[in-house]
Parts: C-alpha cells; structure tokens; sequence
C-alpha cells in the first residue's frame, strides 16, 4: 500500500506541476497584455492575450496524437516522463522574454511559440496522469480517483495564483512577474525524480500479458467514432464551465463590476480553492451514490447561479454576485471531476489513453481554450456583457448530457 502511495503521489505532482505551468499565463493575463501589448486599449489588449492563449489548445490535439500513440503501446509511463520537461521549458522561456519595449512584436511572436509547445506537451500529460491513478485504485474508488487527480491540478492553480500575486505586488520591483515563470523549471526536476520510482499500471501491465491487439489510429477512430464525438462534446463543455467561472472570472469580474477590483485578488483564490475542495467530494459521492444524481444536482445549481449572477450583474449587486460566483465554483465542480471517471468506461485498456486525450484536446481546442476569447468578443462587438454567462449555463447542459448519454451506454454493456 505504502508503495501505490509513492506512485499515486508522484503521478500528482507531475499533474500539480502541469496546471502550475499551464495556468501562469491566465492569472498574468493584465500584467501580459500591458507587457506585450502596451498600446492597445484594455479589452483589446486582453482580446490578444487571451487569442494566444487559446493557441496553445490547438497545439494539445498534436500532442494527444503522438503521447496516446506512445501511452497506448510502450505504457503509461514514457509519455508521463517525456511531458513533463517538455512543459516545463517554454514556462520558463515566459519568464526571461524580453517584452515589447525592448524587441517590438517580435516578443508576441516567441510568446506564440512558447504557448504552442506548452498546450503539445500538456496534450499528453494530465489525461495520462488520470488514467494512471484511476487505473491504479480501481473501481472502489474510480471516482474518487478522477476527482482528486482533478483536484490536485488545482493544487497547482492555487500555487500559480499564490506566487502570481506574489511576485505582482507592490512589495517587488516591476520585473518580478517573471519569477513565477522561472521556477516551472526546478520543479519539473523535482517531478522528474519522484516519478522514476514509478511502475505500470496493473490494466496495461495485464494487456501485454495478454497480447491485446492495440488498433492502429484510423481504425480506431473508424470503430469509436460516435463515442469520441461524445468525449469532444464533454471535454469542450466542462472546460467552457471551468475557464469561464474558475479562471476568466478574476478578468471577467472587475470588467461589468467595477466595484469588485479591490477585491478580485484574494477573492480568486478563494474561487479555486472552493472549486478545488468541492471535487473530492463530489467524487467521493458519486462512487458512493452514482454519477448522475451528482451531475443532475450539480446541473440543477449552475443554472440557478447563472440566473442570480445575471441579476447581480445588471442591477450592479456585488454581494449577490460574489454568492453567485461561490455557487458557480461549487456547481461545476462535478463536471470537471468525473468526467475522466466517465469517459475512461467507455474505452478498453489498450485505446484508453488515446480515447480520451484525443476526445479531451480536441474538446478543449474547439471550445474551452477559445471560451475567454470568445466572450470578450461578444462583450466588445455586440455589447453582450453577460455572454460568458450565457456560454457557462448552455455548456454546462451540454457536459449534463453527454454524460447521461455515457451512463447509458455503460449500463447497456
């Protein structure tokens, strides 16, 4: 047991590490746009922030192809090492860029570069650390699995959030939002040396005993077609759910409630560690009591936090607005803590990791990653300033859906 132990918390970490790395550049978006971007008004400044970092989710499909290949047929864990480092370096290449009043545009471009190879190594890490650990503890605790590895990627936003303001308060000099950036690289190695005590999941280890015929790709996709559709569809809609209320929100905020600014820093935090603690336990639930009375719930309070945070926004009610955002952060907790629990069912052990980083990328490509964007331009060309509003409720009927759809299917077997 002390053993599994070792394994579940260096799979952890590397995912802690991954969202650490991932999550910077959103919670630096101000400091970034005026860096790079000094001469554009606010919105359009943060339009173009948010435009590159929505490139790094066309760039996790690419990586999904190569690490799933590599997951699927040599194992789990060669991909887990690989990405790891390969996140790691251009985090760190963010935080010695020069900005644009020393090299001009050609710091967007690097910048572009940089959010590019992030989202290809990022492809291949965090889904591989999932089916890791769900693997790992089975089906007692399959929920509780996705939940917390899910969970402990918010360890990782807690701590970019942590260092981020850090490092961008009065207390350091102008050039101190860097440092955040530098340190991805000491604790890559650091998750590079805890993971080589790692072994293979006992699923795959037992498919190569098996000698389990693995599909090459366009068989695959040819014979899971409907249910990658299904994957894409609960991917982009859970990821919209948690851009959009989990980290658009800090920008999202101060923008239609002027009278929130003040306080956006620590109330920010306090979002992600409520959406953080809520993930646990709504795995720990639905292993308990079944996924979709938890997902119907869960549904049932997003719209209602929907409607109230509309309210509050358009009679400018900062106290009904932050309760609102409070339950937005509680409400879509579920979603994004089962869904690899759910999506994993609907796969065998050899197409698994290729199932889902595909289904996951790709999701998170066409939806997720553009979601900022998106509601920034519907907020800036038709003045629609509860648009992500709009956006979080219709994706979070689309993820309540699709996983109906899932337990369907998985009942019916």
């Amino acid at each position: 047991m002390r053993k599994e132990k070792k394994k579940i918390i260096g799979a952890f970490l590397g995912t802690v590490v991954e969202y650490y790395d991932y999550s910077l550049y959103g919670f630096s978006a101000s400091i970034i746009a005026l860096k790079f971007f000094p001469e554009l008004e606010k919105i359009q400044s943060l339009m173009y922030v948010f435009g590159i970092y929505a490139i790094s989710y066309i760039s996790k499909p690419l990586g999904s192809l190569i690490f799933s290949f590599i997951g699927d047929f040599y194992g789990r864990l060669i991909s887990l090492r690989i990405t790891i480092i390969g996140i790691a370096i251009p985090t760190f290449t963010i935080g010695i860029l020069p900005d644009f009043n020393s090299i001009g545009v050609t710091a967007a471009y690097i910048l572009i570069i940089c959010r590019f190879m992030q989202g290809f190594f990022v492809g291949g890490e965090y889904d591989g650390a999932a089916i890791y650990v769900i693997e790992h503890l089975g089906k007692k605790y399959h929920y509780t699995a996705s939940a917390i590895t899910r969970a402990s990627g918010v360890i990782g936003l807690l701590l970019g959030i942590a260092v981020t303001n850090l490092f961008n308060s009065s207390l350091f000099p102008n050039w101190a939002w860097r440092v955040p950036f530098i340190l991805s690289l000491p604790l890559a190695f650091l998750t590079i040396y805890c993971r080589k005590f790692l072994t293979e999941t006992p699923d795959f280890s037992n498919s190569i005993q098996q000698k389990i015929e693995i599909n090459r790709l366009a068989s695959f996709i040819k014979h899971n077609s409907l249910t990658l559709l299904l994957a894409i569809l609960l991917a982009g809609g859970f990821g919209v759910t948690y851009q959009l209320s989990i980290i658009f929100m800090r920008q999202y905020l101060p923008i239609v409630m002027p009278a929130t600014s003040t306080i956006i820093t620590s109330f920010s935090i306090f979002i992600v560690f409520i959406f953080g603690v809520s993930m646990p336990i709504a795995g720990f639930w639905a292993d308990k009591f079944g996924e979709m009375i938890i997902v119907k719930v869960s549904l049932l309070l997003t719209l209602i936090a929907s409607v109230l945070l509309g309210i509050a926004i358009y009679y400018q009610l900062m106290n009904l607005a932050l309760i609102s955002t409070i339950i937005l952060a509680i409400s879509v907790a579920p979603f994004n803590a089962l869904a690899h629990g759910i999506i994993i069912k609907a796969f065998s052990v050899n197409e698994r990791y290729r199932g889902i980083s595909l289904g996951h990328t790709i999701g998170s490509m066409l939806m997720s990653g553009t979601a900022a964007y998106i509601s920034l331009y519907f907020m800036k060309e038709y003045k629609i300033m509860l648009f992500p509003i709009i956006y979080i409720a219709l994706s979070a009927i689309i993820a309540f859906f699709v996983i109906y759809k899932f337990s369907e299917k998985h009942r019916s077997h």
